[in-house]
Parts: structure tokens; sequence; C-alpha cells
């Protein structure tokens, strides 16, 4: 099977389960299943004939806690914890919690996981000016640059 192929299968495996759907849906579009240690350590079938490939959940679970070895923690820290949270979604306490909470209650702790990351104090790329400068002249002063506004705003609230 190719990648998009897996992608495909892996998305129906999961279809109808929520949880599922996030978890694979947020591996496919990190990359995760574009890594050979990935595939090869954690989805189920891939490479049989009549087989339709699944994420199996409980080792990749063993390999985050360190139970198993495997060339996925090779990563690095942000794609681990890209990892982690879709194991969660799919495994762990976040499948448990997220499901059955209520279109506002989602919409805080959406808030609350972008402002855990600090989304509402990153800024954007400089602008440089008419003649390309991103610098000033003479000074030498990085021009400011424009801070942009949460990923999820805290509902109800209008600044960041």
């Amino acid at each position: 099977m190719n990648i998009t192929e897996v992608d495909d299968a892996l998305r129906e495996w999961a279809r109808g389960v929520y949880t599922e759907e996030a978890a694979v849906e947020l591996l496919i579009r990190s990359g995760w299943t574009r890594r050979t240690s990935f595939l090869d350590d954690v989805v189920v079938g891939r490479l049989e004939p009549g087989t339709h490939p699944w994420v199996d959940w409980e080792t990749l679970g063993q390999i985050l806690t360190g139970d198993r070895d495997s060339g996925i923690l090779a990563a690095s820290g942000g794609e681990l914890r890209v990892l982690r949270i879709a194991h969660s979604l799919a495994a762990g306490e976040l499948g448990v919690l997220v499901p059955g909470l209520d279109r506002d209650v989602t919409a805080m702790v959406l808030a609350a996981v972008a402002h855990a990351n600090g989304s509402h104090e990153h800024s954007g790329a400089p602008t440089p000016d008419l003649a390309g400068r991103l610098v000033e002249t003479g000074s030498g002063k990085r021009f400011s640059v424009v801070l942009l506004p949460s990923l999820h705003p805290w509902p109800g609230l209008s600044r960041r």
C-alpha cells in the first residue's frame, strides 16, 4: 500500500468513532503515517494482502511509556507530544473526557488548550518596508511584529 492508501484505509477503519477519527486524522496530518518506524511498529495489517490496516493503540501506549522499544522514540519532543495527544484521544484520558462535552464547554476547552500553548502571545512574521528591509536604517532595530490573535479565543471575550 502506498501512503495515500494507508491514510484512506486508516480513516475508513476509524470511521464512526469520533475519538479514533480525530486521533487518526491528527496522525495523518502531522506526518506520522509517513514514518516507517510508526507504520512498522503500530499500524497492523498494512503489508498483508486482504487485511485492513488499523492502529494498535495498546502497542503505541507501551512505546510511549517506555515499556517497548521503537524507532518512534527518535522523534523530537514536539512530535512525540502530538503522538501522545493522538494516543490519548483514541485510547487514553482525552478519549474518555472529550466525548459528551456540550458545544459551549468544548469551545472553552479548545480555548484553554490554545491559551496553554501561548497562541494568544504568538507573533506574525515581520513585514518588510517597501524596499524589502526588515531593519530600520541607521539603528538596525527590527521592525515590530504583529501580535496574532489566539488560535481559539475564549468564548464571549473580545480581547486577547
